[in-house]
C-alpha cells in the first residue's frame, strides 16, 4: 500500500531534480530503491526508513555540483526539511538522516568509518550495485564526460588512493567499479549483482586492451 507520504515525496525529487545529470537524477534514485527493496527481503528491517533513505541518499548533489565530496551533508539537510513537510513520521526521521550521512562512507574508500546501522548497509549495497553492470559503465562514463576527464592517461594511480572520480575512465573502473563488488555488505547484495560484476571485469578487459592497443606501442 503507498503511503501519501511516499506519493509526496516523489513529486517533490522529481521536480527538484529536473534537468539534473543521469548520473544522480531521480532514476538512479528508484533503482537504489528497488535494490533497496530487494535486499530487505532477506535482510530485515524498517521499511519506510529504507525508502525514504534510498530516494533522498543523492539528493545533495543538486546545486552542489562542485563539491560532490559533501553531498551527503547537503542531503541532509534537505531531508531534515522534507520529511516533516510530506507527513514521513517524525520519530523515523533520523534514522533516515543517518543512512544519508554514511551512504558513502565504506570501509573500503572516502574516510573508511564503519557501522552497524542496517538501513545504512543496505543503502550501500543498492547504490554499489547501480555502479556496476552495463548501467554502472554508463552512469561513469557519462560522469567523466561531463567533468571532461579523459577516457586513457599513461598514469595510473595507487589503489590505494582514495576512491574518487578523478582521473582516467579506464584507471578508474579499475579502481572503483572493480572493486565494489567483493566489498558489498550482504550475501544477496553480491547474488543479485553477479552478473554486472562480471560485464565490469570484461567491459574494462576489453576496453585497456584496445586503448592499449593504440597508446603503448
Amino acid at each position: 500500500m503507498i503511503k501519501s507520504w511516499q506519493q509526496k515525496l516523489e513529486m517533490k525529487i522529481k521536480t527538484y531534480l529536473t534537468g539534473q545529470s543521469a548520473c544522480h537524477d531521480f532514476y538512479h534514485l528508484d533503482r537504489v530503491r528497488d535494490n533497496a527493496m530487494t535486499i530487505e527481503k532477506e535482510i530485515d528491517c524498517d521499511k519506510e526508513i529504507l525508502e525514504a533513505a534510498a530516494l533522498l541518499h543523492d539528493i545533495g548533489y543538486k546545486g552542489h555540483e562542485g563539491d560532490d565530496k559533501n553531498h551527503h551533508l547537503y542531503g541532509m539537510e534537505v531531508a531534515k526539511k522534507w520529511l516533516p513537510e510530506v507527513g514521513f513520521p517524525n520519530k523515523k526521521i533520523p534514522e533516515v538522516i543517518e543512512a544519508i550521512r554514511l551512504h558513502d562512507n565504506f570501509a573500503w574508500g572516502h574516510n573508511g568509518e564503519k557501522t552497524d546501522h542496517i538501513v545504512t548497509k543496505i543503502i550501500q549495497d543498492a547504490d554499489r550495485i547501480d555502479a556496476l553492470g552495463a548501467i554502472g559503465i554508463a552512469r561513469i562514463t557519462y560522469y567523466h564526460g561531463e567533468v571532461g576527464l579523459p577516457i586513457y592517461s599513461d598514469e595510473e594511480l595507487p589503489d590505494e588512493k582514495i576512491v574518487w572520480a578523478d582521473h582516467s575512465l579506464l584507471d578508474q573502473i579499475r579502481r572503483e567499479p572493480m572493486k565494489k563488488w567483493q566489498y558489498l555488505n550482504f550475501p544477496i547484495s553480491k547474488k543479485i549483482s553477479k552478473k554486472r560484476s562480471e560485464f565490469v571485469e570484461v567491459f574494462y578487459n576489453e576496453l585497456k586492451q584496445e586503448l592499449e592497443s593504440y597508446h603503448k606501442k
